[in-house]
C-alpha cells in the first residue's frame, strides 16, 4: 500500500517511517510537514494511506480530511485524545495515540490491511463495469458500454461517449494499465478503442461512427487477432 505521512514533528516522523520501512505491506512514498502540501501531492498521485497528524501549522487534520476530494485510508496521530470521537465521525480507519508503540501500530496495521482487501474487492467490481471521469470537483459515471474511444492530446485524454466527451488528465499508458475491461484495446499510441464500437477495419485504419482511426504497425497484429475473422 503506498503510504504518506503528513506529521510538522521530525522525531514522531522518522518513528512512523521506522515502522513503515519494516512493514512489508507498506510501501513509504513522501511525508509532509504540512496539510497544504499533503493535499497537492494527494490530488495528483494515488495513495492508499494516509497518516495524518491533526495539529499542523496550516490547518487541523480535521480540516484537512474535509478538503479532500478523494479519501484514501487515513489513520490519525495524535497525542491530544479528545479528537478520537471527531475523527472517528470520518470513518477513519483508526486512531493512534502518541507515543506510538510497535504493538499498537500492529494492530493499526491488521486493521488498515482488511480495510485495503475489502476496499479492493468494491473497487474491482467497480472497474469492470464502468470509470468516473472527475471534473469541476464532480465525479462523473461513465459505463463501459456507452465509450467509443479514447484519444491522447497532450497531457491529456479525450474520452469519447454515445453521448458526448470529456477530457481528463493523465497518460494513454497509465489509462490502459487501470482499464479492467477485456473489450478495450490499445490501437496506436494515441488511441484506445472500445472492440465493441467498430464499424470496420480496413488496411491501416478503422471505423468507429465517422471517426477514422489509425492502426499503427505495431498494433495491428493484435488487433486482427482480438477480432472474430471468418
Amino acid at each position: 500500500m503506498k503510504t504518506i505521512i503528513i506529521e510538522d514533528n521530525p522525531l514522531e516522523e522518522t518513528l512512523m517511517r521506522h515502522f513503515i520501512d519494516n512493514t512489508e505491506e507498506l510501501e513509504f512514498v513522501q511525508a509532509f510537514n504540512n496539510c497544504t502540501d499533503g493535499l497537492k501531492y494527494i490530488e495528483k498521485e494515488k495513495i492508499d494511506l494516509l497518516f495524518l497528524d491533526v495539529e499542523l501549522p496550516d490547518m487541523t487534520g480535521i480540516q484537512m480530511m474535509d478538503q479532500m476530494s478523494f479519501v484514501p485510508q487515513i489513520v490519525i496521530t495524535t497525542s491530544n485524545k479528545d479528537y478520537a470521537f471527531e475523527a472517528f465521525e470520518y470513518e477513519v480507519s483508526d486512531f493512534l495515540k502518541k507515543p506510538i508503540s510497535p504493538k499498537r501500530f500492529q494492530k493499526t496495521l491488521e486493521k488498515v490491511i482488511a480495510n485495503h482487501e475489502r476496499r479492493n474487492d468494491v473497487a474491482l467490481a467497480s472497474a469492470a463495469a464502468e470509470i468516473y471521469v472527475k471534473n469541476d470537483g464532480k465525479f462523473t459515471r461513465v459505463p463501459y458500454e456507452d465509450i467509443l474511444y479514447f484519444e491522447n492530446v497532450g497531457d491529456y485524454i479525450k474520452v469519447i461517449t454515445e453521448s458526448g466527451m470529456h477530457i481528463i488528465y493523465g497518460a494513454l499508458k497509465t489509462l490502459a494499465e487501470r482499464l479492467k475491461h477485456p473489450r478495450f484495446l490499445k490501437v496506436h499510441r494515441s488511441y484506445i478503442v472500445n472492440l465493441d464500437k467498430i464499424g470496420n477495419i480496413e488496411d491501416n485504419s478503422l471505423l468507429i461512427g465517422k471517426k477514422v482511426i489509425p492502426i499503427s504497425r505495431a498494433h495491428k497484429p493484435v488487433v486482427m487477432g482480438s477480432i472474430n475473422i471468418l
